[in-house]
């Protein structure tokens, strides 16, 4: 199982101790997803930000719900790989 964080890269224009909030899933729970696609998006400060899957597999749970805050490092989802 993986975890979907967002990549640290993303952070780095953002100020220390910030939150961003989940903006929309692209896909649900259940979905059979492949490397690479795009899951959901997140809003950092004032721009849009992809949550990519970093390999193929079925997304098994959506930790942090559209419109809720989340902090640098958190579990965003978890997918399985099949």
């Amino acid at each position: 199982m993986s975890h979907i964080v967002l990549d640290p890269e993303s952070w780095e224009a953002v100020e220390a101790g910030a939150e961003a909030c989940v903006e929309q899933w692209l896909a649900a729970e259940g979905d059979h997803v492949h490397a690479g696609q795009v899951l959901g998006r997140a809003r950092l400060l004032h721009a849009l930000v992809d949550i990519p899957t970093p390999h193929a597999g079925v997304l098994e749970e959506i930790v942090v719900a559209a419109g809720e805050r989340f902090a640098p490092g958190a579990v965003l989802a978890r997918v399985a790989a099949v």
